[in-house]
């Protein structure tokens, strides 16, 4: 039987995972015992609702825009003159014509959004150098977050170079707060900035198939991890300024019909407490109108059913993102960055980032050597065809 011909008592038990989650993940008691569900603003469907971006003294709209793949500046002023007042990029987004992109969007709008863009780890210099040239790209002389990109470990939130770097950049005025991003290693790198406490923010990769799949429970169960849910949760009480980013799982087409899933995921992701606001990719005016339909909005019954459907859709394909895969390999090849190119090329539907993002992996870390294998070892917690995914990976993206 293939995955598209689940029976109906399959729907029902991916709907009612999707429940779960929304009861026993986001909205955990606490330590104390007390709900934290109480922090969750009331609904205020037609409102911007806002949230404090921890301790950075930003409250900010709690669906806000993340430009990676957004190549019409018309559509970022779109989205800032209906509320949004947060807005993500990268100088190495479409190797840097996004920020030129977004400081075009900008214009005359800067004072209506806290703005964030990153630096990779490097020498002081380099980095101060990346932040100089993001400031010109973006003609701002500010940038309001600056993200340390991309890291995992505890090792990265400490590096001394990054702090040297951006710490001169925020005694010099061109930069205000400090974060960090990351998209493996999450659990560590939320703990590590918590400990730590130089970075304000943690961009985080958060969405209703984060906490799902039997390793996941059976780590929660025998105390080897709290759950990404639980982990954002208390960091993000701790005062750390939580943003969600990849929240729609890939955003692939939706089934026809019924509540819009890219709501409810939405929706499912903000019924944390601990996230201050969510990053989706929007590239269309009717993008934004969808995903702005979220603030405010409670999770509900109907969000349940469409985030059921959905899963039906992406579950053999999307991967989760949780990284719990990487370094199983007994060839070498970085499984989830693999499989996340072939996110973009497949949910995204961006062939050139999706290109690019692969042919970046170092020689061995890509997935030709999946070519050579007859059984794959590599165990993921969704239960993804590994091999599979990644052999279409490489056939599509390496050429």
């Amino acid at each position: 039987m293939t995955f598209r011909e689940t029976s109906r008592r399959g729907f029902l038990k991916i709907a009612g995972a999707a429940a779960g989650l929304a009861a026993a993940g986001p909205l955990l008691r606490s330590a104390s015992g007390a709900s934290p569900s109480a922090a969750v603003p009331s609904p205020r469907p037609q409102g911007a609702e806002k949230r404090a971006l921890g301790t950075t003294g930003f409250r900010v709209s709690t669906v806000s825009f993340g430009a990676m793949i957004t190549r019409d500046p018309e559509v970022i002023r779109f989205a800032v003159e209906r509320g949004v007042d947060y807005v993500d990029t990268a100088d190495c987004y479409m190797g840097g014509e996004n920020e030129r992109i977004v400081g075009r969007a900008l214009a005359g709008l800067r004072d209506k959004v806290v703005l964030a863009s990153k630096v990779h780890i490097a020498p002081v210099d380099q980095m101060i150098r990346s932040a100089e040239n993001s400031l010109r790209s973006l003609k701002v002389d500010v940038i309001d977050i600056l993200q340390l990109h991309g890291i995992s470990t505890e090792g990265e939130v400490t590096d001394g170079r990054a702090r040297e770097a951006l710490q001169k950049l925020i005694d010099q005025g061109k930069v205000r707060v400090a974060g960090v991003t990351t998209h493996s290693g999450q659990e560590t790198v939320l703990r590590a900035v918590q400990k730590h406490g130089f970075y304000k923010t943690v961009l985080v990769a958060y969405n209703f198939r984060s906490d799902t799949g039997v390793t996941a429970t059976v780590k929660s169960a025998l105390g080897l991890s709290e759950g990404l849910s639980n982990t954002i949760r208390s960091v993000g009480e701790s005062g750390v300024g939580i943003i969600g980013m990849k929240t729609q799982a890939g955003g692939y087409p939706s089934p026809p019909g019924g509540a819009s899933p890219h709501q409810a995921a939405l929706a499912w992701v903000l019924a944390n407490p601990g996230v201050a606001t969510t990053i989706p990719s929007m590239t269309s005016y009717a993008q934004v109108e969808d995903n702005l339909g979220a603030r405010g909005k409670r999770f509900a019954f109907a969000d349940r059913v469409a985030l059921g459907r959905y899963a039906l859709e992406i579950g053999d394909r999307h991967c989760g993102l949780c990284g719990a895969c990487a370094g199983q390999c007994p060839q070498g090849v970085d499984v989830p960055s693999v499989l996340r190119s072939l996110t973009y090329l497949e949910g995204y539907r961006e062939a050139g980032l999706a290109r690019d993002a692969y042919r970046s992996l170092p020689e061995g870390k890509n997935a030709a050597a999946c070519g050579d294998c007859s059984l794959c070892l590599v165990a993921c917690r969704l239960r993804l065809p590994v091999m599979r995914l990644a052999r279409e990976a490489h056939g599509r993206l390496s050429g």
